[in-house]
């Protein structure tokens, strides 16, 4: 059988993890802070510095999931939240000019999802949701075991609900902790852990907004599963019990015992992800 690798991206709001997918897994993967305020061609320019540094003679392709809403066709994106200067970026046709590769592009947590499905804690559902907590807020879903993105490429983008002085968006992402707390998540948790009370307060209020995000979801999508990744995940066990709390007066209560929230346990669900969809 042939032999080949593809390099795919996961490319979040303050970060790029970049790897190499080879028969079904990710043989190396590198993780780099990203400037989200760099112009379109800085930042196009440093896409390519680091796909230079995974390209080998049996490369084909690239793959790439970005935090914004996509024409998957086309591989433009669109209105990147946590991007300023991505506002229509033809990323397909910039990379497939310097690379002379095939490029699929589509949004990062559908491709974190679809990598859940396959290789994670999704396996085996029908329909499920994979949501990132990380810079912003992010949805994938699967419906009846395929990919489902719309018609443009929106669904699922919760984080633009409009919520108490903003959107959910700044509430159920790390951006919470930063705007209200003045401090970073993971140095919240460390605290929390620790017992500091202002600590706990803050990951039980986080809870309490997840939670709201979750309703507007099962009322969407009815999932049997929720997958929970991006960074403030590895909190998970801090603001689980407050979101299951905080779901008790869902107005249908078998939809709540027959739903599972779960944390993510793979380190590279996007990275599969974008690779089986480039493949498909």
């Amino acid at each position: 059988m042939e032999q080949f690798s593809l390099i795919v991206l996961d490319l979040g709001g303050t970060k790029l993890n970049i790897g190499r997918y080879r028969d079904g897994k990710i043989e190396h993967s590198v993780l780099y802070p990203f400037d989200n305020t760099m112009s379109v061609s800085h930042s196009i320019d440093f896409l390519c510095n680091c796909i230079n540094e995974q390209k080998l003679a049996d490369t084909i392709g690239i793959a790439i999931g970005v935090p914004s809403i996509v024409n998957v066709d086309q591989g433009v994106v669109f209105n990147a939240v946590n991007i300023k200067s991505w506002q229509e970026v033809p990323l397909k046709e910039a990379l497939e000019k310097r690379f002379n590769f095939p490029v699929y592009v589509n949004n990062d947590v559908n491709c974190f999802t679809k990598g859940e499905h396959l290789f994670g804690v999704g396996q085996g559902c029908k329909d499920l949701v994979g949501l990132c907590l990380g810079t912003g807020l992010g949805a994938g879903i699967i419906l009846q075991g395929n990919l489902f993105i719309g018609a443009n490429c929106c669904a699922g983008e919760v984080g633009g609900f409009s919520y108490l002085d903003g959107y959910l968006d700044d509430y159920c992402s790390g951006s919470f902790f930063k705007k209200h707390y003045q401090q970073c998540g993971s140095e919240l948790a460390k605290l929390a852990r620790e017992g500091d009370k202002r600590a706990l307060t803050a990951f039980e209020k986080f809870g309490e907004h997840l939670a709201v995000a979750i309703k507007h979801l099962l009322l969407m999508i009815d999932p049997q599963l929720i997958v929970l990744g991006g960074s403030v995940s590895k909190s998970f066990d801090l603001f689980i019990d407050s979101v299951w709390k905080n779901l008790d007066d869902f107005p249908y209560a078998n939809v709540i015992e027959n739903l599972a929230i779960e944390k993510s346990q793979q380190k590279n669900s996007a990275l599969l992800g974008a690779a089986h969809l480039y493949l498909a």
